[in-house]
């Protein structure tokens, strides 16, 4: 049985890396838009005062998106494009 959650408005499985990678991509850009924005209102007798705040940790999204890709990669059996390769050259002296 699927473990469905709402991300953004979209419903997805949250057993399913490249579904999820696709609802979080997106929530990335509406929170980087700015669309994520909440409002309140502190009133009393003599002020007004509105405040407006964006939440959201884009460092965190980042690390999760990063980790989403690679096990949708995994699933789907293709490697990751993240992979680092070295390479030893010798030859060279020290003097």
């Amino acid at each position: 049985m699927p473990n469905l959650v709402k991300i953004a408005g979209v419903t997805v499985d949250a057993e399913d890396p490249c579904a999820l990678y696709q609802a979080l991509y997106a929530a990335k850009l509406k929170l980087i838009a700015g669309e994520r924005v909440e409002e309140t209102e502190v009133r009393s007798p003599v002020t007004h005062q509105r405040v407006r705040v964006s939440v959201g940790s884009v460092a965190a999204l980042d690390a999760e998106l990063m980790r989403l890709a690679a096990a949708c990669s995994a699933k789907s059996g293709k490697r990751s494009r993240y992979a680092k390769s070295m390479r030893f050259v010798g030859g060279g002296s020290c003097l």
